[in-house]
């Protein structure tokens, strides 16, 4: 009896599909794989070359680290190929459910990893007494500094202050889809406060989901080579979104994306809407100032449906008001995670007052996107500005397949036609907010606004996303997913918006201060500046 128990005991503890691990020439495969689609369809590939990321040394440097690996070193060792890239929408992810937390969320405050929320249920106060702003030093012995840097190997992004950052919101909790996943217990020592207090306690990795092994499937959307999405402008991304699920994938629970407010509402305010975004004004010494929350460019509704056309209205309604009792206008555009061109062109209509220039990208000019749009055109109603200015985007891109070139020169999705402001629009000084959570078309708003002398950016540097993201087929052999940067966009200033971002005409970072009490001290200069600009 004890031989079968033991037996029993060795069976259980043996990985559940032990004889389906990938052979050296699988993982070989997988990467030549990668390797192939950066060539062929990455577009910021030449602009990283000029930045020394060479995809033929990390093809060299990832096959020599193969021999041995077994399928968790190798999947983790895909997305750090990936990560060096350092671009916030090239990412993969690995088919699994696992993660694990400590029960508590993290964030990083003038560069300390502070406790930003504490999951109660797993944590009671009695048996951990700490609360929000008190600082993790360390995880089994590794300080931050360490392991921040251990886990943005990962996940590379497009400014090394947003890699950080996001770091050291997995400190506490880790998806296996984009790091790996630590068990058993965890000794952390925790400052108190601003004291000099460093505590030490025994807490567990709490796990859901399957561990991690090469047979369960892909949870991202199936992608097939064979249908083609029917045209639909609003749906051209600049979206971080689904970089960011990935690497939190509670998300939405957070600031990111989200229309609320950080920031304490003013006392005595003429609050015009809270949902689906914060709009409102209030009085000061150079008369009423609004503030208007724009948390990303892909809107929806209570069912997941996309909503632009009443969500525009909206906005357009909350503008007008701003515009009818204000003397000058804070944007808040803290974590916006970006979303559809023409709805981002849209919204610049309310704010710039003059026809302007639309975003301006470098295409790839390859056969397959010349194809796919035409496809797109061919769907567009014939005798209508619409297919006409796409029809010119279209042409370029052929043109240059044709002379063999990788990219288009640049050019806007809808041709060289000049965007004409909405009728109804905000006229008024901006300030707009910006963060290093802002990315893709969270790069893009506030670039366009300050490169048409629109708006004053106050803030930190955005994230530095600057293309459009498509799904790409998954690894053939580990099933890994791809999202994959397939153009180049522009300030209008010339300059990429690719590893620069927006950059902010009056800095200002946030302190602890800020984390614990509702951003008074952040609101006091942002409003400070606005009236500076206010005749």
């Amino acid at each position: 009896m004890r031989v079968v128990v033991f037996l029993m005991s060795l069976l259980l503890s043996l990985p559940l599909y032990a004889d389906a691990q990938l052979t050296l020439k699988q993982k070989t495969d997988d990467i030549e794989q990668l390797v192939s689609l950066l060539r062929s369809s990455y577009g910021p590939r030449d602009y990283k070359e000029g930045l020394g990321i060479s995809i033929e040394d990390l093809r060299k440097k990832y096959l020599s680290q193969l021999e041995g690996t077994h399928n968790g070193e190798f999947y983790y060792l895909i997305l750090r190929m990936v990560a060096e890239l350092r671009d916030s929408h090239f990412s993969a992810a690995i088919p699994t459910s696992h993660s694990a937390t400590l029960g508590f969320t993290t964030d990083l405050v003038e560069d300390r990893v502070l406790i930003e929320q504490i999951n109660r249920n797993l944590l009671p106060e009695a048996v951990f007494d700490f609360q929000k702003g008190d600082e993790v030093i360390s995880i089994d012995g590794e300080p931050m500094a360490s392991l921040l840097q251990r886990l943005s190997s990962y996940r590379g992004m497009g400014y090394a202050g947003t890699s950080r950052r996001l770091s050291a919101m997995l400190v506490s909790s880790r998806p296996g889809r984009t790091v790996p996943v630590p068990t058993g217990e965890a000794t952390v020592s925790i400052g108190r406060g601003t004291s000099d207090i460093i505590e030490t306690v025994v807490l567990r990795w709490q796990e859901q989901g399957e561990s991690l092994d090469e047979m369960i499937p892909a949870t991202s959307k199936a992608f097939s080579l064979g249908t083609q999405k029917t045209f639909n402008p609003s749906d051209f991304q600049l979206s971080i979104r689904e970089a960011l699920q990935e690497i939190m994938p509670n998300f939405e629970r957070s600031y990111a994306c989200s229309g609320r407010t950080r920031v304490a509402i003013p006392e005595g305010a003429t609050i015009l809407m809270t949902n689906p975004f914060v709009a409102y004004y209030h009085a000061t010494p150079k008369g009423n100032v609004g503030y208007l929350r724009i948390p990303h460019y892909y809107p929806q509704d209570a069912q997941g449906e996309p909503a632009f056309e009443e969500r525009f209205a909206q906005y357009e309604w909350a503008v007008e008001q701003l515009e009818a009792h204000t003397a000058g206008l804070i944007l808040d555009q803290d974590h916006n995670c970006g979303g559809s061109v023409d709805y981002l062109e849209r919204m610049a209509g309310l704010f710039l007052r003059e026809a302007f220039a639309p975003l301006q990208f470098e295409f790839l000019a390859s056969k397959p996107e010349y194809l796919k749009f035409r496809g797109w055109l061919n769907e567009l109603p014939r005798h209508t500005l619409e297919r006409e200015n796409f029809s010119e985007t279209v042409d370029l891109l052929k043109k240059h397949w044709l002379l063999g070139d990788f990219l288009t020169p640049r050019i806007s999705f809808f041709g060289l036609a000049k965007r004409k402001p909405q009728p109804y629009g905000y006229t008024k000084p901006i300030v707009m907010l910006i963060d290093e959570m802002s990315g893709s078309g969270g790069d893009a708003f506030p670039a366009l606004l300050q490169g048409n002398g629109r708006a004053k950016l106050l803030g930190t540097r955005t994230m530095g996303a600057g293309g459009h993201v498509e799904e790409a087929p998954p690894l053939n052999n580990s099933g890994i997913s791809l999202w994959l940067t397939k153009s180049l966009f522009y300030r209008p200033n010339g300059i990429a918006i690719e590893n620069n971002g927006a950059m902010p005409d009056i800095p200002y970072t946030m302190t602890r201060d800020d984390f614990l009490y509702k951003y008074r001290n952040y609101q006091k200069f942002y409003l400070e500046k606005l009236l500076e600009i206010i005749p």
